[in-house]
Parts: structure tokens; sequence; C-alpha cells
């Protein structure tokens, strides 16, 4: 899996949905997600971590969240990896903002 972070990713890329739909463009960048900027699609900012990136093609970040998850209230506020620097992989973060966990034994696949 490519670890994606803020080296790899860069303002103004292109973000768009598991089901294609445009989300809009990268409007920042931190150590631990990235920014998306309200507008037509969001009524208020989101942030994503960088584990709901499902690829990168060129200047195009394609995320492994639908639409309809994407929208969801649960990614209008950002990561706090400053509070868990014992999880840099933002691992607790994920768990029930829709973004599968390969070491949460009890359930594996569920997001």
């Amino acid at each position: 899996m490519p670890a994606w972070n803020e080296h790899t990713i860069h303002s103004s890329m292109h973000v768009k949905s598991a089901d294609n739909q445009d989300l809009g463009h990268v409007a920042k960048v931190y150590q631990d997600s990235f920014l998306v900027h309200k507008g037509i699609i969001f009524p208020s900012d989101r942030y994503f971590p960088y584990s709901a990136i499902a690829s990168v093609d060129n200047d195009e970040i394609h995320l492994n969240l639908t639409l309809d998850e994407a929208q969801s209230g649960e990614w209008n506020k950002r990561p706090d990896y400053e509070d868990h620097l014992g999880d840099p992989l933002q691992l607790m973060y994920d768990r029930g903002h829709g973004v599968a966990d390969p070491f949460d034994e009890e359930n594996p696949d569920k997001a």
C-alpha cells in the first residue's frame, strides 16, 4: 500500500470519490490529513486522512470513499495527530470514519 503524506500530496490536486464524483481540490496539506474546501458538494470544509486515498494519478486523488461517505459529517473535523502520537497511521481516528482498519482484530474489514 503506497504511503501518501504531506510530501506526496499538494495544494490544488483534484479530488474524486470512489464513485468518480468530483469533490473539489486540495486546499491545504497537513501532516496527518488534507483539506478540501466547502463548495457546491460540501456544505463545510472536509479533512481526509491519507489512509482515505485509494490512488493518485498525476494531479488527481481518488478516495476510497463514495460521494455519500465523503459528505458525512464525520469528515468535518481534522484528525488530531498531535494528541495521538502513538498512532502515526491514524488508525484509531479512522475507525468509525469509513476507512477499514486491518489492525482491528475484531473487525478488520469494518469501516
